[in-house]
Order: C-alpha cells, then structure tokens, then sequence
C-alpha cells in the first residue's frame, strides 16, 4: 500500500471518529432535554419534596450511568440538612433504613464532598481513595470507586449539592457538563414545589381570612340592626316627651327647667345624627362598588348643591380648578367631596371672607391627588393622622358640631377605591385635606 493510500486512509478513519464523537455528543443532548422535559412534566405531580429529588436523582444516574446518587441542601452550619438518597443508594446500603436514616441527619459535609463547594464549581474525581481529602466511608455507607460532585445554585449562592458515584470507567468532563446542565433543572423543579405549596398555604390563609371577614360583617350587620331599632326606640321616646312637655303650657317652668329642655332636645338630637352617622360608617365597608368613569367638575357641583343650605348668607370667594375625570363609585365619591367641602365651609365660618379652593394635581404616574384648601381655623399639624380616626375630633363639640366619623367615612371609601387620604394645616392657618385615586387609561 503506498504512503498517499496510508495517508487517505488515516484521515478517513479519523474523520469517522469525529462523526461518531459528534453523533454521541448529540444523542447526549437529545437525552439530557428529553430528561428536562420529563422532569418539568413529572414533578407537578410529586407530592413531597422527597419525590421531586428521588425523580431528579434517577434521572441524574439513568443520564450520568452512575450506580447511586444523593441529593443534599446545606444549612447555616455547613452540614447537610436534608439528604435524599436514590432508591437505587438506600438497596446499596447493608444497614436497616432506621438506622440509615439516623447516619444522614445532620451529615457532616466533609471529605471529597466540599472540594468543590468552596469553589463554587462541580469537580468529579476517579480515585477518591487515594485523594488527599478523603476520609473513607462511614460504616455501612457503600463503597465509592469515583464522585461527581455538582453544586446547586439559588440566588446567587450555594444551596447544596447533587453526588454521583461508581459509573463504569469513571466520569468525564462530558458528564460534567450535562449534569451542571440539569441541576438547574432540579433547582427549578423543587423550588417550583415549594411555591406551589406556599401559595397553597397562603391561599388557605385567605379563605380563613375571608372566612373571619364574613363572620365580622354579619356581626357588623347585626350590630347595625341593634343600633337602627333597639337605640332608636328609646330616643325616639326622650324626643317625643320633650316634645309634648314643650307643647304643655310651660309658663310652669321656670327658664332654668326650659334650658334643661333644651339641652335634652339637642342632646337627643346630637345622638341621632350619630346613630345615622354609624350605620353609613358601618354599610359603606358592604356596599358593592360601581366602578364608572367619574367627571369631577360635575361631582363638586353636585355636592355644593346639596350643601347649598351651609353657603347661604355666607361670603364665601370659590377657587375651583379644572379637574380630571376619574375611575371610581359616583355615588361614594360623591360622599367624598361632600364631606371634605362641609369641613372647609364649617371650619372656616369665622372668615370673612371665606376662602376654599379646589384643585387636582395630575403630574404624578400613578394616582390623581384632589385638594380642598380652606383659610379657616386649621389645625395642629403633629395630630394630622388622628383626623380620619373614628370618633377623632381636634376642636370640641361647642366650637364646632360634628360626630367625628365624617373623616373616618371618607378614609374607608378612598382606601376602597385603591387610594390615600391626608391632610396638612396649621393652627389658625387654614387646612388642606388630600384624597388620591389610582390612575386608569381611558379606553
């Protein structure tokens, strides 16, 4: 044969060994997807945490051709909290599964285990005896003949590990790769198992939660009946006996008793508006809301129509700015305004002239901010947050009428409606009061 035949040859046979390598090279993708796609596929359907890593481990030894295998997180100290060995590594074991058990909680992450761990990167060895950081094998532990060990990354850092041991001929760097390849994949697999579980648990947290919330709106509405019929019925009674001592001929009483009339009818009177005052408190967290674009321009005419009786024979100068539409409950925003435009008429009746200005701020990306401003008798700026408390007041019942749940009201509407309320004032320096809405697009 000449030396061109040898030659031609030669290369043909070597590029039939690349052809081969390639083809094997392929065959060992095709298996290592094949294998994620069952694993993604399975574990749905694994119950415990124990499953997910048995399915990760014989998936790991049917692609790696190792005998056994073992699956570990670390905890703070360093050694392996959970370990789950391979069906095929607990039949290896010649000791009774109790006192295996007992031998892999709590194991010691020492020995071949954490070369690679410090480093951060998978490490495989053929001769762990005669390597100069192993320690041998505990009793009843099988005997290992070569190790691949691959880290599993979480956040960043080190959770644990996947070990292999004993393939025939050893590991390769080939073995190396595919398995760093489907860590991630058992990485992905158990930490999906435990969100579904914790969604779970969260989920049944809620129907507890909502459980708990209907059981305190049907006492609310409870409440709510007791207040409108066994309240109003003895109050109905001091009203109408005032009303007929007043009716008798009350030349008999001397002013004194005629003044002590009067403050029982004003007192009744007083508790009825609280009453009334509470059950709209009460009724407005049940209420279902109607969500609608809200012009309002249109809403702040409409509320200082219905406060038309708090404007008459006043010298009032209005500032009102052009305001945005709104997605929200009309009827609820309605009471907003309401309220907010009774406490600047209210607060500010010593000023002559009155001044109140309405206003919106909408440069902000996510919500719309409306203001009424006032220039009345304000307020100590530290107690801001007790304004829109139930039953907070900071000026007294004799300065200025009020039951104090008119803030509380329109704080529970807003937060309803995905908003905030604030105010900010002064003493004797006028008030502002905030409401802001969360901003939707306009289809």
């Amino acid at each position: 044969m000449s030396r061109n035949e040898k030659k031609s040859r030669a290369d043909l046979e070597s590029e039939l060994r690349d052809l081969r390598q390639e083809e094997d090279q392929a065959l060992r993708q095709v298996a290592l997807l094949q294998g994620m796609v069952r694993l993604f596929r399975e574990t749905p359907e694994c119950i415990s945490e124990e499953e997910v890593a048995q399915l990760c481990l014989s998936m790991a030894e049917a692609l790696s051709g190792s005998a056994i295998s073992f699956l570990g997180e670390l905890n703070q100290e360093g050694s392996f909290d959970t370990l789950t060995l391979s069906t095929a590594g607990w039949a290896a074991c010649p000791m009774a599964p109790s006192e295996a058990a007992e031998l892999l909680r709590n194991m010691p992450n020492h020995g071949i285990n954490p070369i690679g761990l410090r480093e951060g990167k998978s490490w495989f060895i053929n001769d762990p005896a005669s390597h100069p950081a192993s320690v041998g094998t505990p009793p009843g532990h099988p005997p290992i003949h070569c190790f691949l060990g691959v880290p599993l990354r979480f956040m960043g850092g080190i959770a644990g590990m996947v070990g292999l041991a004993n393939k025939k001929g050893g590991y390769t760097p080939a073995d190396q790769q595919e398995m760093e390849a489907l860590s991630v994949a058992f990485v992905e697999a158990l930490n999906r198992l435990r969100a579904e579980r914790t969604i779970r648990e969260l989920n049944r947290e809620l129907q507890r939660n909502l459980q708990q919330a209907t059981a305190a709106n049907k006492e609310l509405e409870a409440f709510s009946y007791s207040v409108s019929h066994d309240l109003r019925a003895p109050l109905r009674h001091i009203t109408g006996f005032v009303e007929l001592l007043n009716k008798r001929d009350t030349g008999v009483l001397d002013e004194k008793s005629r003044h002590y009339l009067q403050v029982i009818s004003e007192a009744a009177q007083k508790m009825g508006a609280l009453i009334d005052d509470l059950l709209s408190f009460s009724r407005m967290g049940r209420s279902e809301m109607m969500q609608t674009w809200v012009d309002l321009n249109q809403a702040v005419r409409e509320a200082l129509a219905d406060l038309a009786e708090e404007t008459r024979d006043r010298e009032i100068i209005w500032d009102i700015g052009p305001l945005p539409r709104v997605m929200g409950d009309r009827a609820m925003l309605h009471l907003v305004l309401v309220n907010y435009l009774a406490n600047a008429l209210k607060f500010s009746r010593s000023r002559k002239p009155a001044r109140i200005e309405i206003g919106a701020v909408t440069d902000h990306p996510e919500e719309t901010r409306i203001f009424v401003r006032d220039n009345g008798v304000g307020f100590d700026n530290r107690y801001a947050d007790k304004l829109f408390g139930l039953f907070q007041r900071l000026h007294g019942t004799e300065e200025f009428e009020g039951t104090g749940l008119g803030l509380a009201n329109v704080r529970r509407i807003v937060h309803r409606h995905g908003g905030r309320t604030w105010a900010e004032g002064s003493v004797d320096g006028g008030a502002t009061f905030w409401f802001s809405l969360p901003k939707w697009e306009e289809e």
